[in-house]
């Protein structure tokens, strides 16, 4: 067999080395296999480094997103969609982006309880909402021993109190409700009360009605007529705001949302019937203005937090929720922007992103700054802060209490 040799010669064009042709091949294929596995290890090292950094953290928002009832969650939502873009914005956490995942309970327990399973099933780890009481309270069995975590800005009911589950909560107890509305009624002698609830949602209309009721009594008042409806079906306004102009009580309770709300004041001021009327905090939205108009004006309702605050951070919070969404901010807003901030910081805290550690760091932290004042998680995950009164004037909440 022919041998091919390889000549390197200088630049007098004499030969000075002489090798076989194939031993150069083999030495140059060899190193520069070498060098090629070499760098493309690295790569990709380097590459699934950038995709650990890279991959989202999914945490979950639900509620009534659609439908009459949905102005609570809706404005809730957009809260925590300000939260995360602020986050987000900054680089993340540990340079994860955070990305939302949206369901729609459609103010429904049934389909509340299903869309809580798809979370579950997605290993979504924490779930901000639900936001009516409702929505839980018919769940939470079910949840309790499921590796997931709910937080709720909104969700007042007694019967979530004192527990330790998986449910955490950032408003005070139906209870506390239902005492400042009462104390109010006190203050005004108003001693007779007609109420109108709706049957949806359970686990707060019924006790918001049983707690007011007991401490109206208490006060020498009592509850002379007392009406419910569903909100699910036609509901005839008309006629419930019959009822309560014929009763001729000295003021009026209104347990439900804003949009019902609307509707009977003012079927009840076309009546002629300038009675005081008293609301719960489910009725503090957008809505009830936006929808009532003038025949809300004088209305009662109960609060979370003072809209007309000076406070810095609720002044610069209201102005990226108007630039962004053009209507004005709630309290569902303002409470969901604060319990995902709370989120992060436990979050932050480590040593992992599971439920329970999640929990853990939430309720050793206690104490949160909020955007207009502090407020405590206990050891149940219960939350501790101060309900106030409004009155609509001039189509604006002004604080009374």
């Amino acid at each position: 067999m022919r041998r091919i040799y390889l000549q390197i010669k200088n630049k007098q064009n004499i030969p000075i080395i002489i090798l076989p042709r194939r031993v150069i091949y083999l030495k140059l294929r060899k190193s520069t296999l070498l060098i090629l596995s070499a760098v493309f290890i690295c790569c990709f090292i380097y590459l699934q480094g950038c995709n650990l950094k890279s991959e989202a953290i999914k945490i979950g928002v639900v509620g009534t997103m659609s439908g009459i009832n949905s102005d609570l969650s809706v404005s809730g939502r957009r809260g925590v969609e300000i939260a995360i873009d602020e986050l987000n914005g900054a680089g993340g956490l540990d340079g994860k982006k955070i990305e939302l995942i949206v369901k729609d309970d459609k103010f429904d327990s049934t389909i509340a309880l299903n869309v809580d399973k798809e979370f579950i099933n997605e290993n979504i780890p924490v779930v901000i909402g639900h936001y009516t009481s409702g929505m839980m309270v018919n769940s939470i069995d079910y949840l309790r021993d499921k590796d997931i975590l709910f937080l709720s800005p909104t969700i007042s009911a007694d019967s979530l109190s004192g527990v330790d589950d998986n449910f955490i909560r950032f408003i005070a107890t139906t209870q506390e409700q239902a005492i400042v509305l009462a104390d109010i009624a006190n203050k005004y002698n108003h001693k007779q009360f007609a109420v109108i609830y709706s049957a949806d949602n359970s686990g707060f209309n019924d006790i918001f009605y049983n707690n007011f009721k007991n401490l109206l009594e208490m006060n020498n008042g009592q509850v002379i007529l007392t009406r419910t409806y569903t909100s699910s079906v036609d509901v005839d306004y008309v006629s419930l705001a019959k009822d309560l102009a014929e009763s001729k009580a000295e003021a009026i309770l209104l347990i439900a949302g804003a949009a019902d709300n609307a509707q009977i004041v003012q079927q009840l001021r076309k009546t002629g019937s300038k009675v005081q009327i008293y609301a719960p905090l489910w009725s503090n939205t957008a809505n009830l203005i936006i929808n009532g108009g003038a025949a809300v004006e004088g209305m009662f309702v109960l609060g979370a937090i003072d809209i007309n605050s000076k406070s810095m951070e609720l002044l610069n919070f209201k102005e990226k929720y108007y630039e962004r969404y053009g209507e004005n901010v709630t309290f569902s807003a303002v409470y969901s922007y604060e319990t995902t901030i709370s989120l992060f910081q436990a979050m932050r805290m480590g040593p992992d992103l599971k439920p329970s550690t999640i929990k853990k760091n939430i309720i050793s932290i206690m104490n949160f700054k909020g955007l207009d004042g502090n407020y405590q998680i206990d050891k149940f995950g219960d939350s501790i802060r101060k309900y106030m009164v409004f009155r609509v004037e001039d189509g604006q909440l002004r604080r009374i209490d």
